[in-house]
């Protein structure tokens, strides 16, 4: 596989991988965000609603962090788009990866996501293409790479 095409593929599991987190973010979060907007248009929301608010926004970013996680266990180092597009991380020196170190890997992924105010989103591909290696900040962080799973059949 092609330079170009590992990266294009490697977009493209990031893409799957964002609409399933996509859909079960909505499904956490539109609940209490549409009772605070509606009482804030009726100017009768509570306090409740606001912390409901925070709490599922902190209640969504550990559901995506355990679900890149789990997904990177169940699949063996591959989440779901990974794993549809024939994508696998491996840690550079070869060692086996454990649980704490996927999690580590996505929980900076998600961080990284939600500290740049999702400008992430746009960064990831363009450094992914830019770099040489083909490395984010992410695998950088973790000592992680992503490999083509073509290569090593």
């Amino acid at each position: 596989m092609s330079s170009m095409n590992y990266k294009l593929t490697r977009i493209l599991a990031s893409l799957i991988d964002g609409l399933v987190m996509l859909i079960l973010l909505v499904a956490i979060c539109i609940a209490p965000s549409l009772n605070l907007a509606k009482g804030i248009i009726n100017d009768n929301y509570v306090m409740g609603d606001i912390l409901w608010l925070v709490f599922s926004f902190v209640g969504s970013v550990l559901v995506w962090i355990l679900y890149l996680s789990l997904t990177g266990l169940i699949f063996k180092n591959a989440t779901l788009g990974m794993k549809l597009t024939r994508l696998a991380f491996v840690r550079t020196n070869g060692t086996e990866l454990m649980f704490i170190n996927i999690f580590a890997r996505e929980a900076v992924l998600v961080i990284c996501l939600i500290f740049s105010f999702g400008f992430s989103i746009v960064l990831d591909p363009i450094s992914l293409l830019c770099s040489e290696n083909g490395k984010n900040f992410h695998d950088i962080f973790s000592s992680t790479k992503v490999v083509s799973l073509y290569e090593l059949d």
